[in-house]
């Protein structure tokens, strides 16, 4: 035992004495006689730090937590070495289990706080750094309360420094769509290439340059500046998006529908991925997935005439003439309110050349299911439809499941009419 306490002691001495290797003998000494004494461990990590055997470092730490986990200046040294290794995360959570022993201890809260800092979270490391100088304030650790309010002080630069960025970023992309909603292609395009020059590594630039390429009829480049915008940024929902139109450009509708998909797995209410894997579907023929797609969107946007203008167009494709003369109408409601005239006059258009293909007896029964669907409740048209099948209601039920089927997304009421006119139309042949 007295042996083990010399080499312990000339461990110490030789790591004040700045000989750390030396240090490292001694405690390899201690170690051999008592494998149990966690400062030896403790003290050997230390020293393994200051060599820059950082692993070596790290291992010692566990060694001495495994026997002592009650230890909090071993999470923290352990914590600090993890900065050293550049695994920000694993520093966190040793400063948090060290405040789960003891929730006064400065040193963890500034721990915390720069852990906070390299992981990008400035505001929890303000907070963190608060909580350590009021602690160290408090001890009346004048130096280290002074280093925790600087690190406030440099952080709070910094995030005015990146909300000024941000600012300026979305300043200038909005002032580019702008361009590229007024057909200033050419000049949209010219800027995205002077701030694609000014920060190559910016991801959405390349995504509106491709977006606008595309516009230009340039698809390859398009693509090209898309796959670089899902490099820089894998999540880039808005990329995958734009590639899929691009896709759909050049005729590879599955394609297309792979990109939305993969948005869509990254965020499943990106409405935006609906409208294009929705062109995509219309595109490659299956007009009843495109309805569905379409529905999404309209479920999300009540307001956005073109989605209903798009599901119209499918809906007049899967021969529902009525459900189209319904959605285009329902387009040419919001074009009057918002007195965009153009496209007012073309979605009646539209409406008027869907009613020339129907014959004479559709338009008939198409106003009786009109003037119907006003005024009957669900439960009349239902009463009505079972009498209609000679009262069975499973034989009901299954002609408006049909309906449900081959048109997704409307109102209940709208099946229940939808089964009687087809019956009614069945019997006028």
């Amino acid at each position: 035992m007295e042996q083990e306490q010399d080499f312990y002691n000339r461990g110490l001495e030789k790591a004040q004495a700045g000989d750390f290797a030396g240090a490292v003998r001694e405690f390899d000494r201690v170690l051999r006689i008592n494998p149990q004494c966690v400062e030896a461990y403790y003290k050997r990590g230390r020293c393994r730090f200051e060599l820059g055997d950082r692993t070596g470092a790290i291992a010692d730490y566990n060694q001495a937590l495994q026997l002592q986990p009650e230890k909090t200046e071993i999470y923290l040294s352990r914590g600090l070495t993890k900065l050293a290794l550049k695994d920000p995360a694993g520093a966190l959570a040793d400063a948090e289990q060290s405040l789960k022993i003891n929730n006064n201890l400065a040193a963890a809260y500034s721990l915390q706080g720069t852990a906070y800092r390299r992981l990008g979270n400035l505001s929890a490391a303000i907070a963190s750094f608060k909580q350590a100088a009021n602690i160290y304030l408090t001890e009346k650790d004048k130096q280290n309360c002074q280093r925790c309010i600087d690190n406030i002080t440099e952080i709070q630069a910094e995030q005015n420094r990146i909300q000024s960025a941000l600012a300026t970023h979305t300043n200038f992309y909005y002032q580019t769509l702008q361009k590229v909603q007024r057909g200033e292609l050419k000049e949209a395009w010219e800027d995205l290439n002077w701030f694609i020059q000014t920060d190559p590594n910016d991801a959405q630039a390349y995504s509106y340059r491709g977006m606008v390429l595309s516009k230009l009829g340039y698809h390859q480049q398009a693509i090209t500046d898309l796959n670089k915008a899902l490099q820089l940024n894998p999540q880039n929902l808005q990329a995958y998006c734009y590639r899929g139109m691009v896709r759909i450009e050049m005729g590879d509708y599955g394609g297309a529908i792979n990109d939305c998909d993969r948005s869509l797995q990254i965020d499943p209410n990106y409405i935006d991925a609906y409208i294009y894997r929705g062109n995509a579907h219309y595109k490659f023929g299956n007009h009843r997935l495109a309805i569905e797609d379409y529905s999404r969107v309209i479920k999300e946007r009540l307001d956005d005439p073109q989605a209903y203008y798009q599901r119209a167009t499918a809906r007049l494709d899967f021969e529902d003439l009525q459900g189209a003369i319904d959605d285009y109408q329902q387009a040419a409601n919001i074009y009057f309110n918002r007195e965009n005239w153009q496209q007012y006059r073309v979605a009646l258009d539209q409406i008027k050349k869907v009613q020339s293909r129907r014959k004479p007896w559709q338009r008939k029964n198409s106003a009786a299911f009109s003037d119907r669907g006003k005024s009957a409740s669900l439960t009349e048209l239902q009463n009505t439809l079972i009498k209609m099948v000679g009262g069975y209601r499973d034989i009901a039920e299954r002609l408006v499941n049909l309906a449900r089927y081959k048109y997704p997304g409307m109102a209940e009421e709208w099946y229940w009419e939808k089964a009687i006119r087809d019956l009614e139309s069945d019997r006028t042949d």
